[in-house]
């Protein structure tokens, strides 16, 4: 709690229940600091994407359907006038199929989500949330990356592939 925002108790049970999980059932959870900027809280529904495949040569093919949806969630906030930009945390599981090897593999990351045109009072208290949010993940040790634009969203999976991230 660095910046003096909380973390809502709702986001650690979210997060043992994406990464512990026996049965995986989302492959994107996302977060956000509240309207008052007192707590970080699980986003709502929409942006929390199911999985229904993992750990299969089919899981790969969903991740890349799975980024697709979630480019479409930011693209509408960006280009919607009268909804504000927010920064989010988003966690996401990836599926796929390693070019130097060939096999399958799984990795979760942490996107942190901060497009331009966030109001400064909102990208402050993001940025100076994040290590505290990190912290109370009761076993966090996914990789962390920085988003500023889409098309760094879309890099994200090619650099897997090609083992440029571990």
């Amino acid at each position: 709690m660095t910046s003096g925002v909380a973390v809502d108790e709702s986001c650690n049970a979210m997060w043992l229940e994406f990464h512990s999980g026996k049965v995986k059932s989302r492959r994107v959870i996302t977060f956000r600091v509240n309207d008052k900027y007192q707590k970080i809280i699980p986003d709502a529904d929409k942006w929390q994407l199911p999985m229904h495949h993992y750990n299969v040569n089919e899981a790969a093919v969903e991740t890349k359907e799975t980024i697709k949806a979630l480019k479409e969630l930011l693209a509408a906030e960006l280009a919607d006038d009268n909804q504000k930009n927010e920064p989010r945390w988003i966690i996401m599981y990836f599926d796929y199929v390693d070019k130097i090897d060939g096999r399958l593999t799984g990795k979760e990351i942490l996107i942190k989500w901060c497009p331009d045109g966030v109001k400064v009072k909102s990208r402050m208290t993001f940025a100076s949330s994040s290590k505290g949010f990190v912290d109370a993940l009761d076993g966090f040790k996914a990789l962390v990356v920085q988003a500023d634009e889409l098309e760094e969203i879309d890099d994200l999976l090619p650099r897997f592939e090609k083992g440029l991230l571990k």
